[in-house]
């Protein structure tokens, strides 16, 4: 599985670590206010870093597992299957996307630069900066995983939703972000995010032109950034010269309750053709929910291990 598990140990390290450093700039009352709530913009010093430089992340590429460094064309129809993207428009070499960047107009994701000892105690403090704020609000933070993505101008990152929470910070060039409020029935039906949620398909919603006109739009630059609330649909275009930016996705127990809630109403309830209670409605009840479908995977386990 990609990502990492965080021990409560290891997320105090990496709090006390991000106390220290603090490369990004969080602001208190706005983090209360807005975190998994709605999308907002935070302020970071990122493109002062040495790691997050594009010959030292051309260098990083290099010593990564193959497996973790994916590419692709950059330019590509907003209207493209996020899944299955990588594969459908990769008609470029590792060295071209890599060594050839901006001749080849690629785009590149490093999966998981927290696996590169260097990379690993860098994205570990800002995980930490993150978690001393998610801390007061949703306590917990127990995985995560990062992204860098490296693009040139006009590159398309297709319509989506994570399955966690997200900062995305950009670095280098511009970009801009559309965001959709996932829990909007014109953006995603509870059917559709109980699906989602249940890991059964790879694919996600799809974009439809009818949603033009409800995305908030961010417009990023380095040292500018947003977060996406869990599971918020989004969009992303590079808009000017070579493109640096960073995704760190985390999950919580309570977000960890959510899926697991949503697996069960897909699993079981819709399953029998009943209408389910929406995620999110009642904490009670999503607990209930989310309690049942633990019970049900550890007998599932055991049996397995039988």
């Amino acid at each position: 599985m990609l990502g990492e598990v965080v021990t409560r140990a290891q997320l105090q390290e990496r709090i006390q670590r991000g106390r220290r450093e603090s490369w990004l700039d969080l602001e208190p009352d706005e983090f209360r206010r807005s975190y998994n709530q709605r999308p907002f913009s935070v302020r970071h010093r990122l493109a002062e870093h040495p790691a997050f430089q594009l010959d030292a992340l051309r260098a990083l590429c290099h010593r990564l597992p193959r497996k973790l460094v994916k590419f692709r064309a950059g330019k590509i129809p907003d209207n493209a299957n996020f899944d299955t993207s990588l594969d459908d428009f990769k008609t470029l070499t590792f060295e071209q996307a890599v060594d050839g960047l901006e001749e080849h107009r690629a785009y590149i994701a490093i999966y998981n630069a927290e696996r590169d000892a260097e990379y690993g105690r860098i994205l570990g403090g800002l995980l930490g900066e993150l978690a001393a704020q998610t801390e007061g609000i949703e306590p917990g933070l127990n995985w995560y995983s990062t992204y860098i993505f490296i693009s040139t101008e006009d590159a398309v990152t297709p319509y989506h939703m994570d399955r966690e929470m997200n900062f995305l910070l950009q670095i280098r060039g511009t970009k801009t972000v559309r965001l959709w409020d996932p829990n909007d029935p014109d953006v995603m039906t509870p059917a559709e995010r109980d699906r989602l949620l249940s890991f059964t398909t790879d694919l996600r919603p799809q974009y439809k032109s009818s949603l033009a006109d409800k995305a908030t739009i961010f417009q990023l630059e380095p040292g500018v950034g947003v977060h996406h609330p869990f599971i918020a649909p989004h969009l992303v275009h590079t808009r000017s010269g070579a493109s640096i930016s960073l995704a760190i996705t985390f999950r919580t127990p309570k977000s960890d309750e959510w899926t697991d809630a949503h697996r069960f109403n897909h699993l079981v309830m819709r399953r029998v053709g009943l209408d389910p209670r929406t995620v999110g409605e009642s904490s009670i009840v999503d607990r209930s929910k989310a309690q049942i479908t633990r019970a049900v995977r550890r007998l599932r386990a055991l049996a397995r291990r039988d």
